[in-house]
């Protein structure tokens, strides 16, 4: 098993258009489809953590990041692990963590994602690896949250 050096960095250019694609309507599930293999596995740095239909993932992002952030800006490096169909994408990335709420809050942080691949070409296995510790970003969430608890309960 193994991918090309060209197939994993067409591979992460179509992941990554994808997902930051899905959070101006919340919509990664309809965005993302055809990346996942039937049963994938995900490990992410805020403890979500399982295997199982992708459809979990997709899920519990509605919920979270998918309803917090309204725009991401991520042009990573990519490298390609040719031997063990690994996709690899790491740099700082700009999000708005804002629920959508007319007030920005923007935070500048690491990522990196990890992607495994199957024969197919399928996400098996999606690594999301940041600073859950950093405070501008606690900070946003923190605010967000607020706002969007506060307005379901009106």
């Amino acid at each position: 098993m193994g991918i090309t050096v060209e197939e994993g960095e067409a591979f992460g250019a179509k992941f990554l258009e994808a997902f930051k694609s899905g959070f101006p309507e919340n919509n990664h599930e309809e965005k993302m489809k055809g990346l996942f293999a039937e049963k994938t596995s995900w490990d992410w740095s805020d403890g979500f953590k399982g295997e199982g239909s992708a459809d979990a993932i997709f899920e519990q992002f509605k919920k979270t990041w998918g309803a917090m952030v309204s725009c991401m800006c991520f042009q990573p490096d990519v490298l390609v692990d040719t031997t063990n169909s690994k996709v690899v994408m790491f740099d700082k990335l700009v999000i708005n963590i804002d629920g959508g709420f007319p007030e920005a809050n923007l935070v500048h942080n690491k990522l990196c994602f990890v992607l495994t691949l199957n024969e197919d070409k399928k996400v098996t296995n999606w690594t999301g690896i940041w600073d859950n510790e950093y405070a501008p970003m606690l900070e946003a969430l923190g605010k967000v949250s607020a706002k969007m608890a506060a307005a379901k309960a009106m």
